[in-house]
């Protein structure tokens, strides 16, 4: 049996969601509105950082593969060059 009335026991079925799809039970807590709600800003925040990258123009002439910068640094075939 439970503890508390928030708790899920481990025999419940599966974890409810929200109609937009946000779980309503995270490591056997039921969530409360307001972290439900917070949940919720976070991916509207996330999808809207997304869609703005997507409308930045693409680089040009810019390094191929993995990023080169690392620590002020350009590495190029295993050799690395401060400026």
């Amino acid at each position: 049996m439970a503890n508390n009335q928030n708790d899920i026991e481990a025999g419940d079925p599966a974890i409810p969601h929200t109609q937009d799809g946000i779980p309503m039970i995270v490591n056997g807590q039921r969530l409360s509105e307001t972290a439900i709600q917070a949940l919720r800003e976070a991916r509207n925040r996330k999808n809207e950082a997304k869609a703005a990258d997507a409308n930045l123009p693409a680089e040009l002439n810019g390094p191929k593969g993995i990023e080169p910068t690392r620590y002020g640094d350009w590495e190029r075939d295993g050799r690395v060059i401060d400026f």
